[in-house]
């Protein structure tokens, strides 16, 4: 699993044509939000533990840290919009009412046949002003931007729903049980058991559907909770790995700083905390468990 670039200066746009014979390496997520937008053609999107079928004018929004794959049904042209919350919200009033709940989560959109046009046109301005990359881009790809949302608000059709039963849905049972029991002892040999799999079939299986083998996912899994318990407990960084699934620190270590750049301790202290969860607390909260 990798991590594509760590920071963004600005909104950034991209246009790629892309081949149903086509294969992405592997999974990935980002530290910042994307619009994915597919312009032409037909794709399967995994993120957030299901799977999705866009089609001409469907959209995807992705939040941070969410891991996502595409596989390529066929010929497609693809629009990447990358962005940071404060790309378009800087102490000022909100330009839009409910942005954040309709467009700061994952969220899929059609935008109708009738509006592709206009949009396109909008997709097309902001293309080009990503060239330019001059002192005024930065403000320029604001407020189109915002253009873009405002009339997804306006035209647009919310909420594409997963796809229903399909071949791979054994597999997505697979990481859902990964999600819900990551603090446990999982294996390759075990959850192709669960499955009813051989071990080799099961793990071409899961690469094949979300682009990554199972043991790199179950630790992304593992690093996001114990980013989160660094950041809201005083625990150890022995227990934090102890309690996130990891039997040996030193391969906590090494993992975190290999996907967050920096050490499990700095991480640490980089965050400002809102609230500390006591050790007691938190030792009740996981006898419940």
């Amino acid at each position: 699993m990798r991590v594509s670039d760590l920071n963004i200066d600005r909104i950034y746009i991209n246009s790629e044509t892309r081949d149903s014979n086509y294969k992405m390496v592997d999974n990935h997520f980002h530290y910042y939000y994307e619009i994915y937008y597919v312009r032409s053609g037909k794709i399967r999107f995994y993120v957030d533990n299901s799977l999705y079928t866009l089609k001409s004018g469907d959209i995807m929004i992705i939040p941070p840290h969410m891991i996502h794959f595409v596989t390529y049904l066929s010929n497609c042209v693809r629009i990447n919009i990358y962005f940071k919350l404060e790309d378009l919200v800087n102490n000022e009033p909100p330009f839009m009412a409910n942005f954040e709940e309709k467009f700061l989560k994952l969220t899929t959109i059609h935008i109708p046949r009738a509006y592709r046009d206009n949009m396109n046109t909008i997709i097309d301005t902001m293309l080009h002003e990503d060239t330019i990359d001059d002192s005024s881009t930065k403000m320029m790809l604001s407020l189109l931007l915002k253009q873009f949302l405002l009339s997804c608000n306006r035209y647009c059709v919310f909420n594409i729903t997963p796809d229903g039963y399909n071949e791979d849905e054994y597999i997505l049972k697979a990481v859902q049980y990964i999600n819900e029991n990551f603090h446990s002892n999982i294996t390759l040999t075990n959850m192709a058991e669960m499955a009813g799999l051989s071990p080799s079939y099961f793990s071409k299986k899961f690469k094949a559907t979300t682009g990554s083998g199972m043991k790199e996912y179950l630790t992304y899994v593992r690093l996001n909770h114990a980013s989160m318990e660094l950041i809201s407990t005083d625990h150890s960084i022995t227990n934090v790995a102890l309690n996130c699934g990891f039997s040996d620190s030193n391969y906590f270590k090494d993992s975190f700083k290999k996907t967050y750049g920096m050490s499990p301790r700095a991480y640490r202290n980089s965050k400002s905390t809102k609230y500390i969860m006591p050790t007691d607390m938190s030792a009740q909260n996981n006898k419940k468990k």
